[in-house]
């Protein structure tokens, strides 16, 4: 079974305390999270007493939390694009 990474680590500390964090430790946490690993995403939301406080945490940050949409639609259209490419290269 593989360990918690300390990023993990800290950002369920945060948690621990949310809201009673300070300004830069709430940047930390809105900076951090959205970059943890799915599964360990998934521990802090199965945990009963981070639970809550998460849910907290994205109801009051849920806007900082969002990728942008332009960064989602580059990251969609570049793949297409380039693959579109090599197929016209590669047929004709």
């Amino acid at each position: 079974m593989r360990g918690s990474s300390q990023r993990t680590l800290d950002v369920e500390i945060l948690l621990a305390r949310y809201p009673r964090l300070d300004e830069q430790e709430l940047a930390r946490l809105i900076e951090t999270f959205p970059a943890l690993p799915l599964i360990d995403k998934a521990v802090i939301t199965a945990d009963e007493q981070l639970s809550e406080r998460l849910a907290a945490f994205y109801r009051d940050h849920r806007r900082e939390l969002e990728a942008p949409i332009a960064f989602l639609f580059v990251s969609l259209i570049l793949p297409i694009i380039a693959a579109s490419a090599a197929l016209w290269w590669l047929l004709g």
